[in-house]
């Protein structure tokens, strides 16, 4: 409409014939009119049109709890002891995968194995308590059960070794014996829900995820067809004991690379009417938009086709086990924090409680992420944040205290391997007191990863409308900056009152990251 009312006053200006009165007095001169710049971006939220709801997708590996006692000199690197247990609970964290940290692996808890390091699970009964050390697994699930919000998220398997590490165990040779593996699976399950071998009773211990990457020679040196065998036996095991009430989850890429891993376990799974609780991927990608084309717009790779090329349900649950930008950049970049807001706020519209309430319907797949690595990447062991904790910082507010997601217009995602994305993400509380309006803006050619902010600014409108005129908002403007001393401050602030707030042509670099923050007096 703006543009529409600028070209028809620029029309006045050029043929004045056309519009004039009968009286042309050539002695007056013609007022210029105002005309508003438009800015390069328009977002628009709708305060009183609800939209589901802020997902708790922001789930991370490893943590609240860090031990460096639970390292494997040479083996496993856990970098520093931390305990992120305030932070968990002031974001509420909602899972937390073992994962590259030690405890929940199975050369921890299961205490036989052979000259080299490697389990052994032949000849020895699943059965015996006297079989496993659930001590470092303990002071984990413990740590992380103890937050408000956290549960574990299990993955069931071996930490990363030969020949990564020269010196270490090959722990990726597929177990001597399944079955016997299988059933330990279910008597960790049992230990951590039932109370077995001095356990605990936690019914939000709900998943198993059969080994990491298995795809890969890092973590498997089997075939595909030994890890369908290997997942048939644990999920046979564990849904023999607990039914339906835990998650048995397979690793598989579905992308080009090593997708013929995929094909021949969803073969056999097919042939052998395998019931597939949920699959897991993981998403390291340069451009945020290719979480969707995984996810289901990749007519020959993406997960959704696969599964369907196979008899599996379209709506197969999906876990994001790892994400984080594209190796070996990560998110610890000031370009990269965009990249992972962009990315939370995709999954918000793929994420399974908001079907019917997301731009994507039909494909509202996702069930948890896992973001790569808290243990490493969001705090420092004093808990100062690093650069992508300030993205975790302010996904964790909007969750906490603006819980109501809002519809808005504006945003665009890219549609090629170039980064072209502008995010936008609201929320409110249920009594109108609180808003959050997080804009999101990635822009990279040729699928690069950069490092550095893009050093292109670009103007943007914002526009909140329906507001409720009953309240008086203080809000505050925060933004990433490419400032090495200070990367997130706030921009400007003020006091609103009415029905539509207007913010017009502020500066956002073309890789950073903006976040509004309304909050209602006492009045309201």
């Amino acid at each position: 409409m703006r543009k529409i009312i600028a070209l028809i006053l620029i029309l006045i200006i050029i043929v004045p014939g056309c519009f004039s009165s009968e009286n042309n007095d050539t002695d007056v001169e013609p007022p210029i009119p105002e005309i508003e710049e438009t800015a390069d971006l328009e977002a628009i939220v709708h305060f009183d049109q609800e939209f589901g709801q802020i997902a708790p997708i922001h789930g991370v590996n490893n943590g609240p709890l860090i031990q460096k006692s639970w390292e494997i000199e040479g083996c496993q690197n856990i970098w520093y002891g931390a305990d992120y247990t305030s932070k968990f609970n002031e974001l509420q964290i909602p899972s937390s995968r073992t994962h590259g940290e030690g405890p929940g692996d199975m050369n921890r808890i299961w205490i036989h194995a052979d000259e080299n390091g490697v389990p052994v699970y032949e000849g020895y009964d699943p059965l015996n308590m006297s079989n496993y050390n659930f001590s470092e697994t303990d002071e984990r699930v413990l740590a992380t059960m103890a937050t408000t919000s956290t549960s574990v998220y299990w993955r069931l398997g071996y930490p990363k070794a030969y020949p990564s590490y020269p010196d270490c165990p090959d722990w990726r040779s597929p177990p001597d014996n399944f079955t016997v593996f299988a059933q330990a699976a279910v008597q960790v399950l049992k230990h951590y829900r039932e109370g077995w071998n001095d356990g605990y009773y936690y019914d939000s211990f709900d998943t198993v995820e059969v080994w990491n990457e298995p795809y890969l020679l890092d973590w498997w040196s089997g075939t595909a067809l030994e890890y369908y065998q290997l997942y048939h036996e644990v999920n046979s095991a564990v849904t023999a004991e607990f039914g339906e009430s835990i998650d048995v989850i397979a690793g598989l890429n579905f992308g080009a690379n090593n997708h013929e891993f995929a094909h021949t376990f969803l073969e056999n799974a097919q042939n052998n009417n395998e019931h597939l609780d949920a699959v897991y991927i993981h998403l390291y990608r340069s451009n945020p938009s290719q979480t969707l084309y995984a996810f289901f717009g990749d007519e020959n790779y993406s997960v959704e086709t696969t599964l369907t090329n196979y008899g599996f349900p379209i709506d197969t649950p999906v876990y994001v086990t790892e994400w984080n930008r594209n190796i070996p950049v990560y998110s610890s970049s000031a370009s990269s924090q965009a990249y992972s807001t962009s990315v939370l706020t995709i999954f918000n519209e793929l994420w399974q409680g908001n079907e019917g309430n997301t731009t994507l319907p039909g494909h509202t797949t996702l069930k948890m992420a896992h973001w790569f690595a808290a243990r490493s990447g969001l705090w420092e062991a004093n808990l100062t944040p690093k650069g992508p904790g300030y993205t975790w910082q302010v996904y964790g507010d909007m969750y906490v205290n603006t819980p109501i997601k809002l519809v808005d217009e504006g945003g665009h995602y890219s549609n090629s391997a170039d980064a072209d994305e502008f995010q936008i993400l609201a929320g409110k509380s249920d009594d109108d007191r609180n808003l959050s309006v997080l804009l999101s803006r990635y822009v990279a050619v040729n699928g690069e990863p950069p490092r550095n902010f893009s050093g292109i600014l670009e103007s943007i409108n914002l526009t909140i409308e329906g507001m409720n005129p009953a309240c008086e908002y203080q809000w505050e403007h925060w933004g990433m900056t490419e400032s090495e001393n200070h990367p997130w401050h706030m921009f400007d602030s003020g006091v609103f009152n009415g029905i539509e707030f207007t913010m017009s042509n502020f500066e956002m670099d073309q890789r950073s990251f903006h976040y509004f923050r309304f909050t209602a007096n006492d009045d309201c």
